[in-house]
């Protein structure tokens, strides 16, 4: 029994060790996914290694995609549970996702990648993939149905439309987005202050109108 935990514990350090190595090469590369032989040479594994633990290589990016926004609806789930006022809430998990976007920048860069990653997904890891993304949402859904006393499921769809609403505008205005043309104001914005804006007027408005 306990060898068996051993083994358990070092094949999850393992794997751990592989994504952080993968995390650390799309960090700091040009926007593409670093391929298997470079992620196996800096986790200081084999290449061979790295499919004993991941079928391709887009199934190593799609858990690194779970894991940061698990971390955000961790976040936000935590942030609506501790705040008092209704206001306070929803203003606290603005700032909080905002913050965790800032702090993490290479996710949005990542999710903007999320289409080629799926599409490159054996069947069964994208099923898996979607199911584990849909539950935590639900989850943190959930909270937010409680602690702003909505009816069930509305919570998860305020999170889901402000994360399309955030990927709508990295793809405009963030890091990677073309170099807006000298004249056009409306062009020459700043990624952070627009989501912060947006995301406040979109609450706002969602929580002001009935259901």
């Amino acid at each position: 029994m306990a060898r068996r935990a051993r083994a358990g514990d070092d094949k999850r350090a393992r794997r751990d060790d592989l994504l952080a190595a993968a995390a650390q090469l799309f960090a700091s590369g040009d926007g593409d996914l670093p391929t298997v032989d470079r992620i196996a040479a800096t986790a200081g594994v084999a290449k061979g290694t790295v499919y004993l633990y991941f079928r391709t290589r887009e199934a190593i990016f799609a858990d690194l995609l779970l894991h940061g926004w698990n971390g955000v609806l961790a976040d936000a789930a935590a942030i609506f549970a501790a705040a008092t006022s209704r206001a306070g809430k929803v203003a606290g998990f603005i700032a909080g996702y905002v913050d965790y976007l800032g702090r993490v920048p290479e996710l949005l860069r990542l999710d903007a990648l999320g289409g080629a990653v799926e599409r490159n997904l054996p069947p069964e890891h994208l099923h898996d993939f979607k199911r584990q993304l849909a539950g935590r949402l639900a989850a943190a859904g959930a909270v937010v149905d409680e602690h702003l006393a909505l009816p069930a499921g509305r919570g998860g769809q305020l999170l889901m439309r402000s994360y399309a609403l955030t990927r709508g505008l990295w793809q405009t205005f963030g890091d990677d987005a073309e170099t807006p043309p000298e004249g056009f104001p409306l062009f020459q914005v700043d990624f952070t202050t627009e989501l912060v804006e947006t995301l406040t007027e979109y609450w706002r408005g969602a929580l002001a109108a009935p259901g």
